[in-house]
């Protein structure tokens, strides 16, 4: 379907119509046409334009040379150009312009012409101007309220106060600070007199505490409050439907000082910064308003006395603002909370937050009105809603332990997962010390890390050992950061991570590694062992076999008896020390299976498997052992059963054996001594003798032994990260000593 118009005429139409000023302007740069909207904006007829250049509109030249280097000359190839520039009316005032400029081509495509579009944004700068203050104002809400305000959290933790609060609690001021308790910030002040009516002794300080603590939990009327010799203050509060607890407290010592009631009224009304209402019931018309009320309505107190309350009440409608009012407009209830929303002069609104209070007096019923403008608390308690809630939720959704505490590792917050990981619910943790949920014998090594948290290195990292309400040990990766404020520290925020399972992996790899080197030592020991030890009877078995070989061609027979008992003998003493060294690897190098016993249960045991030497030597036994160690009992057993044989088979010949053991335990270390009254040991020998086939005395009739007995002990007491050594200044025998971990 066509128009019945031609396109010249759609265009002209739209031309003459637009809202925006639109110009057009030839290769002179000279103004061939305008619009009417462009006379409206800059206040020229369409004659004037046709007598001014595009130049002459600029309020700065700078930017009409840009635009005109873009444009001209006009054969010069171009993108269209949409640009805010400031333009001068005819008055000479500036208008802030958005310019939308394109060339006008002939049929042939030749630039002819340019046209520009100019909008205004004069309302739209406006509008940013206004939003920008309205968001300083909002900014400078809090301190300029008069009045003290404070909002606690649902954990009764302090979320904001303005500077009039803490000026009316001076002495208390100091420990105002986000994330104390309520309770807490109350008895610092009541431990410093802040509150004289508390009376001096310990029994009422703590009875009045716990009544103002009742009455903050479950607030109800306002509370009169003493705090100075001649200070009182009046303390409204409120708990919100997030459990939050609002507070005003609004200084009332002029009214206390008042002489007659109407003073006092008077005072109280006109110095707070509440509206203060008088409202008679009969029909809702407006006696008295405080300068707050009158000032933030916009009206007169004149004029709010020709109204009635229905007119500055913004609610969607008259039934619900009946269903409000009804119950203490007919006596039902004598005071009333409401949340509703008044309707200022200009029409602009605000929540308005009132205690209404009927009064009967004799003449007629009317009706107290007592509110705050809590548009901007509400605010306030929805965007520390959101951030709360953003917090908890991150918080709460991680495998970790969270504290944040303050310098001296006072507990300020901590996550549901610490406060499981010790058996305690949130509240029973926060106000105590850090230190607490320490294990004693790390808490030092704690507080050596944290004081190396400084200015310059604020985070770091520590392993801690941590105790669970099960009783269960794990380990944890602290990651610690000191916040500073002026240089000084001011809060510490700590996350904890499990890593039980890693400290146990690398403990098993850490004993992996050392059994392993156990046995490479082990291997090296044998090596040389097999290459030395057993060559010399193998080498004597060949020359006896090379002599028996040597006769038997002779036909020589009468030594063959005596080559082969050597030879035999020889064998023997090879078995024997295969058998040695098969016990000495598998005793020296088995895997410990550590338990807690009483020392004296494994020398008991060694003593009692050494029955027959015992009786044979006529051996007697002093021991004070009755210690407690951490250790391998059958390596143990097997330790001192070593040292007890070693000491009967040197004892001297013509008396019977004592030998004597102690021990005692000195910074988590047990030392046992063994020592006998022997034929001992030559000094010079104390490492040598504990080498695997090592003998100091070649007699073997005399003194019989296979050469492992102490090498056994010594690898014993390694696998235990113990020692045992030979004490060279003993004298009168032998004394070893034995160091165990315990």
């Amino acid at each position: 379907m066509s128009l019945p118009v031609s396109p010249e005429g759609l265009l002209q139409a739209l031309y003459e119509t637009l809202p925006d000023p639109v110009m057009i302007i030839n290769a002179d740069r000279k103004f061939v046409a305008s619009n009417a909207a462009a006379t409206k904006v800059f206040g020229f007829s369409a004659q004037e334009f046709l007598e001014l250049g595009p130049a002459d509109f600029y309020a700065s030249a700078a930017d009409a040379r840009e635009v005109g280097e873009a444009f001209f000359p006009l054969e010069k190839e171009t993108k269209p150009l949409h640009r805010r520039f400031n333009f001068l009316r005819r008055d000479g005032s500036v208008i802030p312009i958005e310019l939308t400029a394109n060339k006008i081509r002939d049929a042939d495509g030749k630039a002819v012409a340019f046209v520009a579009i100019l909008r205004d944004l004069s309302e739209m700068v406006a509008a940013q101007d206004e939003r920008l203050r309205a968001e300083s104002i909002l900014n400078t809400a809090l301190d300029s309220i008069s009045e003290g305000f404070v909002v606690f959290d649902e954990q009764d933790r302090l979320v904001l106060c303005n500077n009039a609060y803490r000026k009316i609690y001076p002495l208390t001021a100091p420990v105002m600070q986000v994330g104390r308790t309520f309770e807490s910030i109350v008895r610092y002040g009541l431990d410093r007199g802040q509150y004289p009516e508390a009376g001096d002794t310990p029994e009422t300080r703590e009875a009045w505490l716990q009544e103002r603590l009742e009455r903050h939990n479950n607030p109800g009327e306002r509370i009169i409050q003493r705090v100075g010799p001649d200070r009182w203050l009046q303390i409204e509060e409120r708990v919100t439907s997030e459990n939050y607890r609002v507070g005003v407290r609004t200084d009332v010592s002029a009214l206390r000082r008042a002489n007659s009631e109407s003073e006092r009224l008077g005072a109280i009304l006109e110095e707070v910064g509440q509206e203060v209402y008088l409202i008679r019931l009969r029909d809702q018309k407006f006696i008295y308003a405080n300068t707050s009320a009158c000032e933030n309505l916009q009206y007169s107190l004149e004029d709010l006395r020709e109204r009635d309350l229905r007119l500055i009440n913004d609610d969607p409608s008259p039934r619900e603002w009946g269903e409000k009012f009804g119950a203490i407009s007919r006596g039902e209830v004598s005071v009333l909370f409401v949340d509703t929303r008044h309707k200022r002069k200009d029409g602009t609104t605000y929540v308005f937050r009132v205690r209404l209070e009927r009064m009967d007096y004799d003449s007629e019923p009317v009706l107290l009105a007592l509110g705050d403008d809590i548009t901007e608390r509400l605010e306030i308690e929805r965007s520390l809603a959101r951030k709360e809630h953003e917090f908890e939720t991150l918080v709460q959704n991680l495998p970790d332990l969270i504290t944040r505490a303050k310098a001296d590792t006072t507990l300020t917050y901590v996550n549901e997962n610490y406060a499981r990981f010790v058996g305690l619910h949130v509240d029973q943790m926060i106000g105590r010390k850090f230190l607490e949920f320490v294990p004693d014998d790390h808490r030092s090594s704690v507080m050596a890390h944290l004081a190396n948290l400084t200015l310059e290195s604020p985070i770091a990292t520590s392993e801690q050992a941590m105790v669970s309400q099960s009783g269960e040990q794990f380990w944890y990766l602290w990651s610690n950061l000191m916040v500073f404020k002026d240089g000084e520290p001011v809060e510490l925020v700590s996350v904890g991570r499990n890593i039980t399972e890693v400290r146990e992996a690398q403990t098993r790899i850490a004993i992996q590694s050392h059994a392993l080197e156990l046995r490479n030592d082990a291997l090296e020991k044998f090596s040389g062992i097999v290459s030395h030890d057993l060559k010399a009877p193998l080498r004597q078995i060949r020359l006896f076999a090379d002599m028996i070989a040597e006769d038997v061609g002779a036909d020589k027979t009468e030594d063959l008896a005596l080559f082969s008992g050597y030879i035999s003998e020889r064998s023997e003493s090879m078995e024997q020390m295969t058998s040695n060294l098969l016990e000495y690897s598998q005793l020296a190098y088995q895997q410990i299976k550590p338990k807690i016993f009483r020392l004296s249960e494994a020398v008991s045991a060694a003593w009692g498997n050494l029955a027959v030497d015992v009786e044979e030597a006529k051996a007697q036994l002093i021991s004070e052992t009755d210690i407690e160690v951490h250790a391998d009992f059958v390596l143990l057993t097997q330790l001192f059963q070593n040292l007890f044989s070693n000491s009967m088979k040197y004892r001297q010949l013509d008396s019977p054996a004592i030998i004597r053991v102690r021990a005692r335990t000195v910074d988590n270390v047990a030392t046992i001594t063994v020592e006998d009254d022997g034929i001992g040991i030559d000094a010079a020998q104390s490492e040598r003798v504990f080498g695997v086939f090592q003998r100091l005395h070649a007699d073997e009739k005399l003194y019989s032994g296979s050469g492992i007995g102490l090498a056994l002990c010594r690898r014993i007491a390694e696998s235990h990260d113990g020692l045992i050594f030979l004490d060279p200044a003993y004298q009168g025998g032998a004394r070893f000593i034995v160091t165990l971990p315990v």
